[in-house]
């Protein structure tokens, strides 16, 4: 059952979505923030600094008690592609760095519509291949994402797999956007239930992503049609009340058709990616994404 704050304030969030879609859409997506000073934005329990050697945005984020030396994770953003920086990645993955213990590393990749897929992808792939340089064993990265940051998690360990590289030990994906062509149920069932997102904008960012209409059913760009086999223990969570929900669905069962170690937690009444929302629900999920991160990247 939801926290009766949450319910409250979802319900203030719901009832000026269009407002709050508006300035998201006119400015927000415009406006990013140096690393510098994203870098010292306080969040407790953690300590971040920029990261060199990258010819991207990036910073290091480190809990105060690390558990796990000999790990990372490798946190990619949300936005739908078109939006999304710094300052979002240091306020969303620094809860669950210091959850698992473990260090986190960032970056603010190239957006749509000016840098098409796949701009995003040879991004992530570049600050993975710069970690496995640095010394960390495949099995010692885990990969979080929310979002498209989800989506582009998995179609980073579909590249790592089809080159024939060693997978990273764990996903974990929070709400995770994989079905771009919104063939899902949720998407009508939902859409007047669902507090932040607007299934129609979402399609005009997954287009100016993809390149095209005619793209959004490809695994590379909508990776409920891939094929999972060999892939970590993965987890996902996903809010009752988005218009994602069926995304989230769709992939455990095919990951689970492909004989992965996959487990969908679904939060009753909660919206998409909840976890930055500061709820009990909020406090919970990171805790649960810590704990499993931990599980999966320490020693056995």
């Amino acid at each position: 059952m939801p926290s009766r704050r949450s319910q409250e304030m979802l319900g203030i969030i719901r009832s000026h979505k269009k407002l709050a879609s508006n300035v998201s859409n006119g400015m927000l997506m415009k406006v990013d923030m140096p690393v510098e000073r994203a870098a010292k934005f306080r969040v407790d329990g953690t300590s971040a600094l920029p990261m060199n050697g990258l010819d991207m945005p990036a910073m290091r984020i480190k809990p105060a008690k690390v558990s796990v030396e000999d790990a990372v994770l490798l946190h990619l953003h949300g936005g739908a592609y078109v939006s999304g920086g710094l300052l979002q990645c240091r306020a969303l993955i620094s809860p669950i760095c210091a959850e698992a213990g473990i260090r986190a590393v960032t970056f603010s990749y190239r957006l749509a519509p000016q840098h098409p897929y796949p701009a995003q992808l040879n991004d992530a792939y570049k600050v993975y291949q710069f970690l496995r340089s640095a010394g960390f064993e495949a099995k010692k990265i885990g990969l979080v994402g929310e979002s498209a940051g989800g989506n582009l998690a998995l179609a980073l360990a579909l590249r790592l797999r089809e080159e024939g590289q060693e997978l990273p030990g764990a996903l974990a994906l929070l709400s995770p956007w994989v079905d771009l062509a919104q063939t899902g149920e949720s998407y009508q069932r939902l859409k007047d239930v669902d507090a932040t997102l607007n299934a129609e904008e979402l399609l005009q960012s997954a287009i100016a992503f993809a390149g095209g209409a005619e793209s959004l059913s490809k695994p590379e760009i909508s990776p409920i049609y891939a094929d999972f086999h060999g892939f970590p223990p993965t987890l996902i969570h996903c809010g009752t009340s988005e218009i994602l929900l069926s995304d989230s669905e769709q992939l455990e069962n095919k990951m689970l058709r492909d004989g992965v170690d996959a487990h969908l937690v679904r939060w009753d009444g909660m919206c998409h990616v909840f976890q930055a929302f500061g709820f009990e629900e909020s406090k919970a999920a990171n805790h649960q994404l810590g704990v499993f991160l931990y599980e999966n990247l320490r020693d056995h």
